[in-house]
């Protein structure tokens, strides 16, 4: 049976084709592939760093859930049409490898004729492509439905695709593709630059959060920054740039209740839900899943961009939960040993008779309880790739003596054997102990020590870091239901908490106290943990920002009294609410003057 080459009559797929031969391509011929390098890639990706997380948090699940057991793929690619990622059926993915539909390869209609993205991104619409309607014949397996992503302020930041096998698209997966896009955009609201204030329009409020209601975006002043067409189409007025949000429904600025409310239109009632954004002080960068706008941390992360594929030894120092370990994984993923395997070692936990044989290996029958077949060890486990070290300080000597041959020899001889592996390895280790001063004491070796001190990166206590409350509002986002916001008073308290255990405190606490809220729109005080409360209360906290500030000093004094008055005076039960000691309630009455 011949192929049909003739398009169907749509226009669109006409000019589609029309462009295609234009552009030199052959039905017949495989095109040629424009592939980026993996340095070049990994730009693009770090570009579009918010936009893939943005995706893969409120588009994949839906396509997930739609599209679970079917040969299909979900694929972002950027403006230029070079795809930077893609998530779906592993088996499927190997298929499209075949024609390089795979990241890193630009799928533009003048380099892969018309296809989904392509054709998507040059008619700027949701495009369709079955089967035959591909130009290139070797494409003509699969269907594809691809729409373009548009940023809050109009621009074409993307194009969002589902491509499968064996499967004619239909209408469903078009309205798939344009629910997730909905989604997508209206999540990206959520990251204007300087954006303080978003506001749901709909006409119920049962319909404020479904991802087709109008959005408003306003900056702490209360002017208009961003705003989605439907939200235009609900105030039946034009919304401009720069206008203040207060002309539209008369109230005091900022909003002091997230509460829906009814406004009147000239045809409508409308509700509108107000919530308080994350700040938002700098554009997003490879390393955004590790800060929001701290310095510290972004020099840093640039300082070992630059090191790791030069096979200079990093360290890592840092207090406990500071977020190690989570460093090291974004690094590896950045690193032209990505492929290869990132094994981790925590060189605390394992006893000292059993860390050698783990760290390297051992032959069948070396010691009593030994695997007959032997073991590799985590040496070899990560040869051409990473192997983490962490809590490094707590090494002992007959360990760090091999350990330091490793280093120097790049290669390793397994307990019981007398032969020699060769490994190709980047080590990383960390430590929240000082190794100078171990050094001194005689418990780590000196010459192991500037080995392992290639490059030393010192991550920040979660108190020291400037992006604390936008970690704050990120963590608990992550834990709280979609339309819960932090009261003022507990923001601040939480800004100024020392955090002894860092971000693994932080998330460990927003984590429980979400969970105590029970899905109330506002978290406050009494749902965080009682032994946190405690210390809010009556912990001192960072120097450089005492609790003391009058205004919050008499918001903590306001509540205490309001608690202590409904309970009419009963401080047993009054400790209990507060989470706080009934000597700690004595001390804050007096304080106050009413004991």
């Amino acid at each position: 049976m011949t192929l049909q080459t003739t398009p169907h009559s749509d226009s669109w797929l006409n000019s589609s084709w029309q462009r295609s031969r234009h552009a030199g391509l052959k039905e017949s011929e495989t095109p040629e592939h424009i592939r980026l390098n993996r340095v070049d890639l990994q730009h693009k990706k770090d570009e579009s760093a918010l936009l893939i997380n943005v995706i893969e948090k409120h588009a994949f699940p839906l396509f997930k859930q739609a599209l679970a057991h079917t040969q299909s793929r979900l694929i972002i690619a950027d403006n230029n049409g070079v795809i930077l990622t893609s998530w779906g059926q592993e088996k499927f993915a190997n298929r499209l490898t075949d024609v390089a539909l795979e990241a890193g390869v630009c799928w533009q209609e003048k380099h892969k004729g018309t296809n989904a993205i392509g054709t998507a991104l040059t008619e700027k619409n949701l495009t369709c492509v079955r089967g035959q309607q591909h130009f290139i014949s070797n494409h003509r397996f699969l269907s594809c439905t691809a729409s373009p992503i548009f940023s809050p302020d109009g621009k074409l930041i993307g194009i969002l695709d589902i491509t499968s096998e064996q499967q004619i698209h239909n209408i469903q997966v078009n309205l798939l593709v344009q629910t997730m896009v909905q989604q997508v955009e209206s999540a990206l609201m959520n990251h204007v630059p300087q954006g303080s204030y978003r506001f749901d329009i709909a006409l119920s409020d049962s319909l404020l959060h479904t991802g087709w209601q109008g959005i408003i975006v306003t900056n702490e002043s209360g002017k208009v920054l961003a705003y989605n067409s439907i939200a235009s189409q609900l105030l039946e007025k034009p919304i401009l740039i720069g206008e203040t949000l207060e002309a539209f429904w008369q109230q005091s600025w900022p909003p002091q209740n997230a509460a829906p409310r009814s406004i009147k239109t000239s045809s409508n009632n409308v509700s509108i839900a107000c919530q308080a954004l994350a700040p938002k002080n700098r554009t997003f960068t490879a390393s955004n899943s590790l800060h929001y706008g701290d310095s510290a941390v972004e020099k840093i992360w640039q300082q070992a961009c630059k090191v790791i594929n030069k096979d200079i030894p990093l360290l890592i120092l840092g207090e406990t939960g500071v977020g190690k370990e989570q460093f090291v994984k974004q690094l590896h993923q950045v690193s032209q040993r990505k492929k290869a395997p990132l094994v981790a070692v925590n060189c605390g936990s394992l006893p000292s008779e059993l860390l050698e044989s783990e760290l390297f290996g051992y032959v069948g029958g070396a010691f009593t309880g030994a695997n007959r077949q032997g073991y590799l060890g985590k040496i070899r486990q990560a040869n051409k790739g990473i192997l983490f070290l962490d809590e490094i300080g707590e090494m002992p000597l007959s360990a760090q003596s091999r350990l330091l041959r490793v280093l120097q020899e790049r290669e390793v001889v397994p307990i019981g054997s007398n032969s020699i592996e060769h490994v190709d390895i980047q080590i990383i280790a960390a430590t929240h102990n000082n190794l100078l001063e171990s050094v001194e004491k005689g418990t780590f070796r000196q010459d192991l020590f500037y080995r392992l001190n290639g490059l030393t990166l010192n991550i920040p206590a979660l108190r020291e870091r400037d992006d604390l409350k936008a970690l704050i509002h990120q963590i608990h986002g992550k834990y709280s239901e979609q339309k819960q916001h932090i009261s003022p008073t507990l923001t601040k308290l939480l800004q100024t908490y020392a955090w002894p255990g860092n971000l693994r405190e932080l998330d460990s606490m927003m984590k429980v106290a979400c969970l105590l809220s029970e899905g109330k729109k506002t978290l406050e005080l009494s749902d965080i943990p009682s032994n946190i409360q405690q210390q809010l209360f009556s912990e001192p906290v960072k120097a450089e920002e005492p609790i003391a500030q009058p205004s919050l000093k008499q918001s903590i004094h306001s509540r205490l009294l309001e608690t202590y008055k409904s309970n009419s005076g009963n401080i047993s039960k009054t400790a209990r609410q507060l989470g706080i000691s009934r000597n700690t309630l004595y001390r804050k009455l007096k304080e106050i003057g009413c004991k």
